[in-house]
């Protein structure tokens, strides 16, 4: 680990992580791995442990299934998927206080032509101050990369993406979305509201992370090689074109309607102007929301 850059990407939830995931993926100087959301520090618990390993495990079955009709070039790929979430399986299993099975997973597939590996978890964003400095310590040279989405644009989308996952028969993808709306002003639905928090995600960051550790991006420009090419200078890597047609994990689209938004302006719009404070300006859409909000 030494020698190489990791990384730890941040978040937002539904603010382009997974088109960067895979953007990563791709770059020649990178070894990143194939499963996205390792979700190794927020699983620290034993009993959310042991959930996660019975995900993975339905992953790893519902690969093994697959490579029964595969042609031999795709069950070749199958098996590599296969014998990755098996070795993260095992890390999960072992833990280790000193995370040295957590740092030779990253590094298993690291040549000396790699010069970044990482971990891009969303679900780091909520991490209290002591974890951040635990991850920030891991290596010599640890970076940091957060995206940030138009505050109602990620909310609504974050729910839309949770109601495909709850949808029942005889309901349509926008009630059960306006359903977890209802839910979030009444108080429930807390993990949503968490990932809402700009303010307290990039607060607590901020006190622990030097801020020429962390690279902060909009998710409304980072389709751009212009974007791409911040990024990849601030990781230390060579700038490579981007794929920016591939849309990956894009929620089903619902409406919400702009009266019942405006329900959510206490919560959202502090995020809004810290943000701008700590940017010094934002995207066309996110004034464009703000006005619809107040």
């Amino acid at each position: 680990m030494d020698d190489k850059t990791l990384m730890f990407g941040l978040g937002a939830t539904k603010a382009g992580t997974s088109w960067l995931h895979r953007y990563l993926c791709d770059h020649p100087q990178c070894a990143l791995p194939n499963i996205k959301e390792l979700h190794y520090f927020d699983r620290a618990v034993p009993k959310h442990r042991e959930k996660e390993i019975i995900r993975l495990e339905t992953v790893r079955a519902d690969l093994l299934a697959k490579t029964l009709l595969a042609d031999k070039a795709k069950a070749a790929r199958l098996d590599r998927r296969i014998d990755e979430v098996e070795a993260w399986i095992k890390v999960m299993k072992t833990g280790g206080a000193d995370h040295t099975g957590y740092t030779d997973f990253l590094t298993r597939d690291a040549g000396s032509d790699v010069k970044l590996v990482g971990d891009i978890t969303p679900a780091y964003g909520l991490m209290n101050e002591p974890t951040l400095v635990r991850m920030r310590d891991m290596a010599p040279d640890t970076r940091f990369v957060m995206l940030l989405r138009d505050p109602l644009d990620r909310l609504w989308s974050n729910l839309r993406m949770m109601a495909g996952w709850r949808v029942k028969d005889g309901e349509t993808l926008s009630d059960k979305a306006n359903h977890l709306f209802d839910r979030l002003l009444k108080g429930d639905e807390n993990g949503v509201a968490k990932r809402s928090d700009y303010t307290g995600m990039l607060t607590r960051i901020l006190n622990v992370i030097p801020r020429d550790r962390l690279h902060v991006a909009f998710y409304e420009g980072l389709f751009t090689q212009a974007s791409v090419d911040k990024i990849c200078a601030f990781l230390g890597l060579a700038p490579r074109v981007g794929d920016f047609d591939r849309v990956i994990h894009a929620s089903k689209p619902a409406e919400l309607d702009p009266s019942r938004a405006r329900l959510v302006r206490e919560m959202l719009i502090p995020h809004y102007d810290y943000v701008e404070r700590l940017m010094g300006e934002l995207p066309d859409r996110w004034h464009q929301n703000r006005e619809v909000l107040t």
